[in-house]
């Protein structure tokens, strides 16, 4: 009975679990509003695609856990934060109008629905250039010194391509799938825009992914606007960021929706140990935690 007792928990709590990641990739403290800083032009794109990330309303944006953007140009594209580049913007604007302020309000964190909490599928800043991708990683509160940067090979996922159709946007999209470091995704792309990118580090399928999810649903993008111009793309200074590996950054990431208190050394004053508040989260890649312990840190 006792046994019985004990998987009926285990079962509750990693459903939970599962529902929790659904909402929020974990509850991290976000790091200070940092502004946008000094910014360099260094491409142009032609095509501008905003993707709801885990929209619970696809029609209202204050139900996303993030809007992303991906900007295509012909030789280099960029993706990134749509509601991060707001916050960075209010906070420049509020600091130049009130030079001695100690703080900024925290409703410039209040974009998007939990918009306080740090996730990496938001602060990070993605550039493709000559097959080739390059991260930008920011860290959440209290681990902000391993702010670093990695490049990977663009691409990387090998699709099967599915008769089934459905229209994005007024755009007739074609159904492909794939596994990709531990998980199935499906995608449904535009082969009417020949652009071989999509959401996140997705990419390769002969057109413009404008939907994308996991078979759990713990993560989906989906096209929210399309516009075709001149568009800039500009880079940051990225003070602080050190070159680092793919493999070192995930499990700073994993780490901290793990037990944030606890990978950033938050210390118990009355004890001398780590605190620690551990949460259930479920990355988008599993391929290496089979490797890790539920709780492993730097």
């Amino acid at each position: 009975m006792n046994k019985r007792i004990i998987t009926l928990i285990l079962a509750l709590a990693a459903l939970c679990g599962g529902a929790s990641a659904q909402q929020k990739q974990g509850h991290v403290m976000r790091p200070k509003a940092r502004g946008v800083g000094k910014t360099t032009v260094i491409g142009q794109a032609q095509l501008e695609v905003e993707y709801a990330l885990n929209a619970t309303d696809i029609s209202n944006p204050d139900t996303y856990l993030d809007l992303h953007v991906l900007r295509a140009g012909k030789q280099l594209s960029k993706h990134y934060s749509r509601f991060l580049e707001r916050g960075d913007s209010l906070y420049d604007a509020y600091m130049k109008a009130n030079p001695n302020a100690e703080g900024v309000p925290r409703t410039f964190y209040t974009i998007g629905r939990e918009g306080q909490y740090w996730s990496e599928y938001q602060s990070t800043e993605i550039f493709t250039e000559s097959g080739q991708q390059t991260f930008y990683a920011w860290m959440p509160w209290a681990m902000e010194r391993y702010n670093a940067y990695y490049t990977e090979s663009a691409a990387q996922q090998q699709w099967t391509l599915h008769g089934e159709r459905q229209a994005i946007l007024g755009h007739e999209c074609q159904k492909a799938t794939c596994h990709w470091r531990g998980r199935d995704f499906e995608a449904w792309f535009a082969a009417d825009i020949p652009v071989r990118l999509g959401p996140w580090s997705f990419g390769g399928l002969p057109g413009l992914i404008l939907k994308l999810n996991d078979t759990q649903k713990l993560y989906t993008w989906e096209a929210v606007s399309l516009r075709s111009g001149t568009f800039p793309i500009t880079k940051r200074k990225y003070e602080g960021f050190h070159k680092d590996s793919r493999a070192h950054v995930y499990k700073l990431q994993v780490a901290a929706n793990r037990d944030h208190l606890k990978a950033g050394g938050a210390i118990d004053r009355r004890t001398g140990q780590l605190k620690s508040n551990p949460y259930l989260y479920e990355p988008i890649v599993k391929e290496w935690l089979k490797s890790y312990n539920m709780f492993s840190y730097v």
